[in-house]
């Protein structure tokens, strides 16, 4: 028997499946993905989902990949390098946005500047960590040996991207970055 909890809608079955959630109701208007409509919007068992999402290996789940850089430029730079291959950028100018987007979405990795104004890397690092110990960091800076790349790195391991960024490098690390944290997540 499904229970109230058991019940997502299409928005929390996206974030469920790590997918965007038109993606989902488009599935689900086709038939390809377990679903009831309740209203004008679709519904979803969390069980079945879970069920339905082990037995559909080909289904890719949507990787959501934090940016959050002050320079609006770098954003939209990685969103060009990152998108083509897949991923989804969620992108931030401050810390306190990059903490909001953590909390409302589903994010997988975050790519991080050091140096920013109000909220520096290393303090977004710690309220990160105060709630989301998962998420992992990359680093990307154009001061690598800097004081703040020691002070980030108090808050656990970290990966470092050097400024300019070089497209090979950025992927690379992302793949390898992720590939850790998806494979504990699925052995979960």
């Amino acid at each position: 028997m499904t229970g109230i909890r058991d019940i997502l809608n299409a928005q929390q079955a996206a974030e469920f499946l790590c997918a965007h959630v038109e993606t989902i109701r488009r599935m689900a208007r086709k038939g390809t993905i377990p679903a009831f409509k309740i209203g004008k919007d679709w519904r979803f068992s969390k069980s079945t989902l879970m069920t339905w999402s082990e037995i559909n290996p080909g289904i890719k789940k949507q990787v959501n990949i934090l940016v959050i850089d002050d320079d609006a430029d770098v954003c939209k730079l990685m969103s060009r390098l990152l998108e083509p291959q897949g991923y989804r950028v969620i992108t931030a100018t401050t810390g306190e946005e990059g903490l909001l987007h953590v909390q409302n979405d589903s994010v997988n990795l975050a790519l991080l500047d050091l140096e920013m104004p109000v909220m520096s890397g290393p303090e977004f690092i710690r309220e990160l960590r105060k709630n989301h110990k998962d998420i992992p960091v990359i680093v990307v800076t154009g001061y690598p040996d800097g004081k703040m790349m020691m002070e980030a790195s108090r808050f656990g391991p970290l990966m470092l991207i050097p400024k300019p960024i070089d497209k090979k490098f950025l992927l690379s690390a992302v793949s390898l970055t992720l590939e850790g944290t998806l494979a504990e997540t699925d052995v979960m």
